[in-house]
């Protein structure tokens, strides 16, 4: 796709939460010794202008003893463009009866000159370590400037309570919905809360009922909206991330995932004054390991 206009004020916004759609809506539950599941998707802004942002895929798999994710994401040269970095996921865990219990998670991704790679493990039921490491270079930075740090002791951001560091999963093991109700487009699949930690914030995913829809990957997709609700980790003084998320207007149209009881997101759309940002599954397949 073409840009089709001068730059906008909105195109950083829409870049990045383009690359990171694919980071915030949800999955729980699978079983043992499947063979892996691959979906790969689209991401494209269209607002003042459009822009092909790139490419992502997300792999599942699971043995006896537990499951693995990844995500990569590539951005398209338009993207580039506009700096716009690579950004990569992976986490690892166990299966219990809940469904996915993640134990540990890495998130990678750049913008402009910002570079940043989050990790996080979890004990039990509860998160237990963080760091990030930040690296910024150019502008006043002649050289590149590291930092680490955990986000939950710094006092500029609201607290993560104890409650709330219970029962969390990563973003990316909130990638795929356990089938609920007696098929996929009962509406119970879309009644749901989810509760999210990416290393830094803590936030909730609240899905409501919104319909049905035909598409062209997988036949009948269940269409559900979705909101964002900060809990933890967001600026006292407000950043421009949650002022963000919690004024988009999400929707997510979710179909079977081939030999499993996964619903998975066929497309995702987060829209605001300024345009739309949307991850659309190319393609959802099986693949032997």
């Amino acid at each position: 796709m073409k840009i089709a206009g001068g730059r906008s004020r909105w195109l950083p916004r829409g870049i990045f939460f383009g690359a990171a759609l694919a980071f915030v809506i949800g999955l729980a539950g699978a079983h043992a010794s499947s063979p892996s599941i691959v979906v790969t998707y689209e991401v494209e802004y269209d607002g003042l202008l459009s822009l092909d942002v790139g490419r992502a895929t997300v792999q599942y798999s699971s043995t006896s003893a537990g499951y693995q994710l990844s995500l990569s994401f590539r951005p398209s040269s338009s993207a580039h463009s506009f700096a716009v970095g690579p950004a990569a996921a992976r986490t690892s865990g166990i299966i219990s009866t809940r469904g996915l219990s993640p134990a540990a998670a890495t998130l990678d991704y750049s913008i402009r000159s910002l570079s940043e790679t989050r990790n996080f493990t979890f004990a039990g039921d509860r998160l237990q370590s963080v760091h990030i490491a930040k690296k910024k270079s150019g502008g006043l930075f002649k050289d590149s400037s590291a930092v680490g740090y955990d986000p939950r002791a710094l006092p500029a951001y609201a607290p993560l309570s104890e409650a709330d560091q219970k029962g969390v999963l990563d973003p990316l093991s909130a990638m795929f919905l356990p089938l609920s109700g007696p098929n996929g487009l009962d509406r119970a699949n879309c009644e749901r809360k989810l509760r999210i930690y990416d290393g830094r914030r803590r936030f909730d995913i609240v899905m409501t009922y919104r319909g049905t829809e035909n598409t062209a990957l997988n036949g009948e997709a269940l269409v559900c909206s979705a909101s964002y609700v900060p809990i933890a980790g967001h600026s006292l003084d407000g950043d421009d991330f949650t002022m963000k998320m919690r004024d988009y207007r999400i929707a997510v149209a979710l179909v079977p995932a081939p030999g499993s009881n996964f619903l998975v997101p066929a497309r995702i759309t987060l829209t605001d004054a300024g345009g739309a940002s949307v991850a659309e599954a190319k393609a959802i397949a099986l693949s032997s390991r």
